[in-house]
């Protein structure tokens, strides 16, 4: 209820009301192959449901394209970052 129609109804002690409530959700999901398939649709990239996906406003993808020499100049950085800061 909090989420779907922004308010909580409260019956305790002869009292009934009804609240209103602002939430937020922020949500990640790995694809079950552990990598996104392009071929494939952002349903079965995720697998959740239908009816938990349809919940959500805005849905981003965000790939990480593979790219050796990228890569390891990051790590090359993180590790001498971690190694400098001992």
């Amino acid at each position: 209820e909090a989420m779907e129609q922004q308010t909580i109804s409260i019956a305790k002690a002869g009292i009934t009301t009804v609240l209103n409530s602002r939430t937020s959700v922020l949500a990640a999901a790995n694809p079950p192959s552990g990598r996104y398939d392009d071929l494939k649709t952002t349903q079965d990239n995720i697998d959740l449901q239908t009816t938990i996906l349809s919940r959500f406003d805005l849905i981003f993808i965000v790939k990480d394209i593979r790219k050796y020499s990228q890569d390891k100049e990051i790590a090359s950085h993180i590790i001498r970052v971690h190694a400098s800061a001992n």
